[in-house]
């Protein structure tokens, strides 16, 4: 199926302070899988780089929770479901295992339930790193698109860092950016040895406070429209280090795991004529699906020091795809077969003179 502009720019609405429309997202695995966007055609030029799928992984399992903290959870009369309790104050649960470098970080869950009549994947048009050609502001996590009031899933075991209105303590660029939101600490550590944090922005409702201890899977409140959304959907972001910082993210495609059978594309592109160049297309295609993913939109993005990536493409079914970069006039600056394997991330190195 091929998306007209019209559409796909409804798509890229969602997180941004101007009016949107809703979009109807496929729902199901076949269906992701044959989202079609267009590949234009020309001569095939020497690959400047091989792809190598990533070493064999070693997943750390995320711990579970047991020893809660003796000064929390908080009772229902010391905190309500918005409380504003300092995260400061919150004492460290066990030491947290850190991650490997260069190797799969797929350690967390999917932050919506999968079935039909849910989005569970990221929406590819306005994905991490990504600003739609310069026309909106640089995203720092993903968006799935679902019905308000939607349960939201805590993505692995961990304490609630922060739960309530950021209008009272700050996430983002400014109040009330993120809305109602939940921040949750994990037993791990980023591939930099840094905390690692999961945030929850625009919620309905918030069903946890301040200290709670979750478990993955819990429901810790429902999709909304809160902060600057102008449609009910979740923002999820991965952060590192301080979690007020909302400039601490990575890109959660690579932590949170594939469906059976999928597995995740992801690379460095270097443009040698213009190093400073940013949202460059790489068209990435099969015989059975299409697919577009964007270089990172400005220096603002983090890669995650184990990888070093500045594009990111998950969700692919397993199988071999030709990877093109190319001009609007349909001149190919780069194009290299790849293979993706099932729950792994294939690494991809791209130059280009441009």
């Amino acid at each position: 199926m091929i998306y007209p502009t019209a559409v796909l720019l409804l798509l890229f609405a969602a997180c941004q302070p101007q009016p949107a429309a809703q979009v109807t997202v496929p729902a199901t695995q076949e269906a992701l899988a044959l989202v079609f966007t267009p590949i234009p055609t020309a001569e095939i030029l020497t690959p400047t780089a091989t792809p190598s799928p990533s070493q064999t992984p070693t997943l750390t399992p995320a711990s579970t929770f047991t020893d809660a903290p003796t000064l929390l959870p908080p009772t229902a009369t010391d905190i309500p479901p918005t409380a504003t309790a300092s995260p400061s104050a919150l004492p460290t649960t066990v030491p947290p295992t850190p991650l490997p470098a260069r190797i799969e970080h797929y350690v967390l869950d999917r932050p919506i339930e999968r079935r039909d009549d849910l989005v569970d994947y990221a929406n590819r048009a306005y994905p991490y790193g990504g600003t739609q050609f310069g026309q909106f502001d640089v995203h720092l996590g993903i968006d799935m698109e679902n019905a308000r009031h939607t349960p939201i899933r805590a993505a692995a075991p961990g304490r609630v860092y922060y739960a309530g209105s950021d209008s009272e303590l700050l996430f983002g660029p400014y109040p009330d950016y993120y809305g109602n939101l939940v921040v949750i600490a994990h037993d791990l550590l980023s591939s930099d040895g840094l905390p690692l944090y999961t945030l929850y922005g625009h919620m309905q409702r918030v069903d946890v406070r301040t200290g709670d201890i979750v478990e993955a899977g819990q429901t810790i409140g429902t999709v909304g429209d809160s902060g600057i959304a102008l449609g009910p959907h979740l923002h999820f972001e991965v952060r590192a280090g301080i979690p007020e910082d909302y400039r601490n993210t990575r890109n959660p495609d690579l932590y949170i795991r594939p469906y059976p059978g999928f597995g995740t594309l992801a690379g460095r592109l270097v443009n040698t004529r213009d190093p400073q160049a940013y949202g460059t297309v790489i068209y990435v295609r099969s015989n059975t699906s299409r697919r577009e993913t964007y270089t990172y939109g400005g220096d603002r993005v983090n890669s995650d020091p184990g990888w070093g990536e500045n594009f990111t493409l998950g969700d692919l079914p397993e199988g071999t795809y030709e990877v093109i970069v190319s001009d609007r006039n349909g001149r190919v600056y780069f194009r290299q077969e790849v293979v993706i394997q099932q729950e792994r991330t294939t690494w991809l190195d791209i130059a280009i003179a441009r």
